[in-house]
């Protein structure tokens, strides 16, 4: 019998991640009928977004969360740049097979919208250069979709109500000045 079609490592390791494995396993040794030692093991592999989505990795996210309140405020803002918005978030990004989620400090401006993440901007898009904002409510958390002229990222907070609204402020702000 033949596989009705050839799969190679790395589909099988993204369906992995995408869906999940857990692993459960209790094994108890005795002698003579008499158990000794007791062992339980509790395993799961999965992406760090699937673990979210399941509730796996929320004290996790949580403490990243407050590390990043704590200590991404080191971004300076340029001169004469004024801030509109900050919030902890995270940017889905994929390139080729692999995908993955950073976590980061969101900050918008009044000229540019960047995602600061250990010292350095990972994502950065002036506001004139953004060009529509799509929802994905498709997805159990709150994330959108930014348009831009170099692409399109999707963006994920949990303040997302509140960011899409100081966004479009902006926009409609940085138009007006460039009218």
């Amino acid at each position: 019998m033949r596989p009705e079609r050839e799969s190679c490592l790395v589909e099988v390791l993204d369906r992995l991640l995408n869906r999940g494995v857990v692993l459960n396993a209790d094994l108890i040794i005795s002698v003579a009928g008499v158990p000794l030692i007791g062992l339980n093991l509790r395993a799961a592999l999965a992406s760090m977004e699937t673990m979210l989505n399941y509730g796996m990795m929320e004290s996790w996210d949580k403490s990243a969360r407050d590390w990043h309140a704590l200590h991404g405020n080191a971004r300076p803002l340029e001169d004469g740049e004024t801030l509109v918005f900050k919030a902890f978030g995270y940017l889905w990004q994929e390139q080729g097979i692999v995908s993955c989620c950073l976590p980061g400090t969101w900050y918008l401006t009044d000229k540019r919208l960047f995602l600061w993440r250990s010292e350095k901007a990972v994502f950065e898009v002036p506001l004139q250069s953004i060009c529509l904002l799509n929802d994905a409510p498709s997805l159990e958390r709150s994330e959108m979709e930014l348009v831009h002229s170099g692409g399109s990222a999707r963006i994920r907070l949990p303040q997302l109500e509140a960011f899409r609204d100081k966004l479009e402020e902006a926009l409609k702000s940085a138009r007006a000045l460039k009218a």
